[in-house]
C-alpha cells in the first residue's frame, strides 16, 4: 500500500501531570506577618480617625452646653436685678404712699399715709399670761 502524504498519523502522548509538592518558602512567614502588620495599621488609623470624629463631635456639644449655660446665667442675674429692683424699699413707699388715683410704675396707688407717731408693743411674759386665763375680751367699743 502506498502511503498517502497528506495524512499523517498523530500520536497522542499521555500528558504527564507535574508532581505537586510543598514548597517550603523561607519568606512565606514574613509576607503573612507583611499583611496582617498592613492591615493592623489600618485598622488602627481608621480606629483614630473615627475616635477624633467621636472627639470633636462630642467637644462641639459641650461648647454649646456652656454657652447655652453662659446665657441662662446672664439671664438668670438680670432677673435677679429686675427683683431686686421691685423689692427695693424706696419703690414700696412710692406705691403705698400714692394716692388711689395716681399710676406708679404701672401699679395703682395704695393710699396710705404715714403715722404720726410709731408705738411699739412689749411681748407678754409667761407671768403675764395669768391675768389672762379666765378673762373675755371687751367688744364694747367696737364698731
Amino acid at each position: 500500500m502506498a502511503e498517502r502524504p497528506a495524512l499523517r498519523s498523530v500520536q497522542t502522548e499521555a500528558k504527564k501531570n507535574p508532581a505537586l509538592s510543598v514548597v517550603s518558602d523561607s519568606k512565606s512567614w514574613l509576607r503573612s506577618t507583611t499583611a496582617i502588620l498592613v492591615c493592623l495599621i489600618s485598622v488602627g488609623f481608621f480606629v483614630r480617625v473615627v475616635v477624633s470624629a467621636l472627639i470633636v463631635q462630642r467637644q462641639t456639644k459641650l461648647d454649646e452646653i456652656t454657652e447655652t449655660i453662659s446665657e441662662v446665667d446672664a439671664m438668670n442675674r438680670s432677673l435677679l436685678f429686675e427683683i431686686m429692683k421691685l423689692e427695693s424699699t424706696e419703690r414700696i413707699y412710692r406705691i403705698a404712699l400714692a394716692d388711689i388715683s395716681d399710676e406708679v410704675e404701672g401699679i395703682q396707688g395704695l393710699g396710705m399715709m404715714e403715722p404720726g407717731h410709731t408705738e411699739f408693743l412689749q411681748p407678754l411674759s409667761s407671768s403675764n399670761f395669768s391675768n389672762f386665763e379666765n378673762s373675755t375680751a371687751d367688744m364694747t367699743g367696737v364698731k
